[in-house]
């Protein structure tokens, strides 16, 4: 697997703004994310990449970047081999004018022998945007490709046609884009992955549109249905400003906690109100962390947040409707509830652990259940609606019946899950995985 790279960056290509950060930027933290910790940006225009890498970015902090001078002109594969690391048998080499899916990046470095990207199956709506690559039998050329000490030293020329040559001849594998899965595990959903040039300014919304797409979760509840296109058109905006995801995970977190207050002072309408807005607020971080490519592993701690405060409202709202004697067994309702969410929290965690899925994507009843069963944003706009006919109380003992429904649906598929996945370990002659097992 190649742990080395070269970026080839020239000014103004390279430093087209999308999103609030140029392209060469964007591709240095995609880089960071797959997993390289150096870089050599090689350019015939140093000053203003230079100038443009000297910027703070703790988003590609763990980088380490040196940047490399070559002649004006095509770059040569000379040039590549003027600079190629002492002890590297697979270098990488990337245009830096080009937006790339982290998971292209992954498979072609996954190859241990020289090998470009391509792309046989470009879709329609991507046609303008693709349309500056060069195009050969074997599809359009992507840009990335993977370079081996004692098959390509020896090359000579410009670089775009020896890998022209290469592809032609076989001796480059062409790995095609077309051929990647669709099914994006992180997000819960089928993504086609995707590249394209540096979009030039008629094609600027198009690109955004595509990387705003490409932050969207899939499996959504009813309400985060309408909350998805709210959060898709603020972030297009938050997108082009400073403001991190940490910023966001904090905003949403004092509005939560905040919402805890007043509904613990009996003060539901406010309460209910800035929970139905951390719906909303609740995507943004990581929606701004994927566009921008700032997501790290400490973000997986808002998961964590969010649980807390969630819990939180449900305390909140048991001790209000118990002191007010609105509902006396409140905290009855209150264990039923927190024990019903805890046992479908484990089973969904299971069930993504044991197959790589969630259990909403199993099945029709699975996708019914998940667009009006029990979940935060369900219940609070239960609780909404229930506050505005007067009843809040009420619908608080109705949604606790509503997850243990829930849970009562998830366990047959779950254990279903959990039994095919032991079976198959048994056939295959291995010990089932258990629970964090690395």
């Amino acid at each position: 697997m190649a742990e080395q790279c070269v970026v080839l960056a020239d000014s103004p290509s390279a430093l087209i703004k999308l999103c609030g950060i140029s392209v060469l930027e964007r591709l240095l933290r995609t880089l960071q994310r797959c997993g390289f910790k150096q870089a050599i940006v090689l350019s015939s225009t140093p000053e203003p990449i230079a100038q443009e890498l000297a910027g703070p970015s703790w988003a590609r902090a763990e980088l380490n970047v040196t940047v490399r001078v070559r002649p004006a002109g095509p770059v040569m594969m000379e040039d590549i081999v003027d600079l190629w690391p002492d002890g590297v048998e697979l270098l990488l080499i990337l245009p830096a004018n080009l937006v790339l899916d982290p998971r292209l990046l992954r498979m072609l470095v996954s190859y241990d022998q020289p090998a470009a990207l391509v792309d046989s199956a470009v879709p329609a709506r991507h046609h303008s945007l693709v349309a500056p690559a060069p195009a050969t039998k074997r599809g359009k050329v992507c840009g990335p490709m993977l370079l081996q000490r004692d098959c390509d030293r020896s090359r000579t020329g410009p670089l775009e046609v020896a890998l022209r040559i290469g592809l032609e001849d076989q001796t480059f594998v062409a790995v095609d884009v077309a051929t990647e899965p669709l099914y994006y595990a992180p997000l819960s959903r089928k993504l086609r992955a995707y590249w394209f040039p540096a979009p030039s300014p008629d094609c600027a919304k198009l690109a955004k549109r595509v990387l705003l797409d490409s932050a969207q979760k899939g499996t959504l509840d009813i309400p985060a249905n309408i909350h998805g296109p709210i959060e898709t058109f603020l972030v297009s905006h938050l997108c082009e400003s400073s403001v991190t995801p940490n910023q966001l995970t904090i905003l949403t977190n004092v509005v939560a906690w905040s919402a805890t207050i007043l509904l613990a002072t009996g003060r539901l309408g406010w309460g209910l109100a800035l929970a139905v807005i951390v719906g909303v607020l609740d995507g943004f971080d990581g929606k701004q962390a994927r566009v921008k490519v700032e997501t790290t592993k400490r973000g997986k701690l808002e998961h964590w947040f969010d649980a807390f405060f969630e819990i939180s409202w449900w305390v909140a709202l048991a001790y209000y409707f118990y002191e007010s004697r609105q509902v006396p067994g409140a905290f009855r309702y209150l264990a039923l509830l927190l024990f019903a969410e805890g046992l479908d929290g484990i089973l969904k965690s299971g069930v993504r652990f044991a197959i790589g899925k969630s259990i909403e994507e199993l099945g029709v009843l699975e996708r019914l259940v998940h667009l009006i069963g029990g979940r935060r944003n369900v219940f609070v706009w239960m609780l909404t609606v229930g506050f505005l006919l007067g009843a809040p109380a009420k619908t608080f003992i109705l949604m606790t019946w509503l997850e243990v429904v829930t849970v009562t649906l998830h366990l047959p598929r779950a254990i279903s899950v959990f039994y095919g996945a032991y079976k198959g370990s048994q056939i295959r002659g291995t010990t089932p995985r258990t629970f964090g097992a690395e």
